[in-house]
C-alpha cells in the first residue's frame, strides 16, 4: 500500500480539532478498531514528537508541525512506501532539517520504510537518498547514486539560448529532441509561456563537447 504525502498543502485537517482528535477522525475513517487505534496515534505521536502538543488545536500548529502531523496519520495504517512531494518546501531552514532529518533516519532507517521525494533542492535530494532520478520534461536523464549523480552535475556545462517572438510548435518540439539525440548532450529544457511563446531553451552538455555539434545544422 503507498500514502502520498501532499504537501506544502497539508489543509485536509480540521482547524478547530486538536491534532490528536484529527488523527482519531482519519483513524476512523481508515477502519482501524478503537484500541488499535489509540495505540498506533499514540505511537505516531511519540514517533515524531508531537505528543506534548497533540491536544493543542490544529490552527495553532506551525508550518513544521503540521507537516508532521501528516506523516502521522500516513503512519497510522502503517503503509511500507510513502511519497513526499516537496515535503519542505516553506519551511525556515531549523525546520527544514529536523523534517529532513524525521524521513531519513526516523522513516527510512528505524521504521524501515520506502521513500519516493520529489524535490527541487539538488542537496536536499544528495542529503537524503540513496538513488536520485532527475527528470526533464516527464523523462529521466539520469539515474544514480548521489555521488555519480554530483560527479556528473560537475562535469556538465549549461548553455542557453534567448528567442524572441518564437511560437513552439511542432517544428521547435522536434528541434529539442535532435538536440538530445547529439553525443555529450543530457538535456534540452524549454522556457515556454502559458500563451505557448519560447522564451529560451536550456542545453545540459559535457564541459569538453564541441560546439559545433550543436550549432552546426548538418548534425
Amino acid at each position: 500500500m503507498w500514502e502520498k504525502i501532499a504537501v506544502p498543502k497539508p489543509k485536509r485537517f480540521t482547524w478547530r480539532l486538536s491534532g490528536r482528535q484529527n488523527l482519531e477522525f482519519y483513524a476512523l475513517l481508515y477502519g482501524l478498531k478503537a484500541r488499535e487505534a489509540e495505540e498506533r496515534i499514540n505511537y505516531v505521536l511519540e514517533f515524531t514528537r508531537m505528543k506534548e502538543r497533540a491536544d493543542d488545536d490544529y490552527q495553532r500548529y506551525s508550518t513544521g508541525m503540521q507537516r508532521k502531523l501528516l506523516v502521522c496519520r500516513a503512519l497510522l495504517q502503517n503503509t511500507p512506501t510513502l511519497i513526499f512531494d516537496e515535503p519542505t518546501a516553506g519551511l525556515d531552514p531549523a525546520s527544514a532539517e529536523e523534517f529532513r532529518n524525521l524521513l531519513r533516519d526516523g522513516l527510512a532507517r528505524k521504521e524501515g520504510k520506502t521513500i519516493f521525494l520529489s524535490t527541487h533542492n539538488l542537496y536536499e535530494a544528495q542529503d537524503m537518498c540513496d538513488r536520485i532520478a532527475i527528470l526533464d520534461r516527464g523523462r529521466i536523464t539520469a539515474c544514480d547514486t548521489p555521488d555519480n549523480i554530483r560527479y556528473v552535475m560537475v562535469d556538465e556545462k549549461i548553455f542557453s539560448i534567448t528567442f524572441n517572438e518564437v511560437a513552439f510548435n511542432g517544428e521547435m518540439e522536434k528541434m529539442l529532441n535532435e538536440l538530445e539525440e547529439i553525443s555529450g548532450v543530457h538535456g534540452a529544457t524549454p522556457d515556454i509561456t502559458s500563451e505557448g511563446a519560447l522564451l529560451g531553451i536550456s542545453i545540459r552538455v559535457d564541459k569538453n563537447i564541441n560546439l559545433s555539434n550543436i550549432l552546426n545544422p548538418s548534425v
